[in-house]
């Protein structure tokens, strides 16, 4: 599966299928992406491979205290991936992928921080990870 930014200038490759897919409705996610959710298509690191371009990367606190990395196009902003080396999983934006329908979310992640004016789809079963 492969993707880019808004830009092109980053290009990337899925090498696994994804162990999980949802919507995290998380303030961080919120205010860094713009909308009421991040599309998280999670992977292991080693299954994510830049093709083309070079990512900056911002490294802040989550709400559990891990350390979390946030990877994006220099140029046009587009965040690629949001990793967190403490749980060893890289979540890939879905919605940079070439073909958008290989997305297929199945849970949420902090439904209750949505937006009063955000319905939560009620077929996405809650998922709450280990430590938070």
């Amino acid at each position: 599966m492969t993707g880019a930014c808004f830009c092109k200038a980053i290009k990337y490759e899925v090498l696994a299928e994804s162990m999980m897919q949802g919507l995290c409705y998380c303030a961080d996610c919120q205010t860094v992406g713009g909308s009421a959710y991040w599309a998280s298509y999670a992977i292991s690191p080693e299954h994510f491979r830049l093709t083309s371009g070079e990512l900056k990367k911002y490294t802040s606190r989550s709400a559990a205290g891990r350390a979390v990395e946030r990877h994006f196009c220099g140029d046009c902003g587009t965040q690629i991936k949001v990793q967190s080396n403490d749980v060893s999983v890289a979540s890939v934006n879905a919605m940079t992928f070439d073909d958008p329908a290989h997305f297929r979310p199945q849970y949420t992640h902090f439904a209750q921080s949505a937006p009063h004016w955000c319905d939560v789809h009620p077929k996405l079963s809650p998922f709450q990870p280990p430590g938070e």
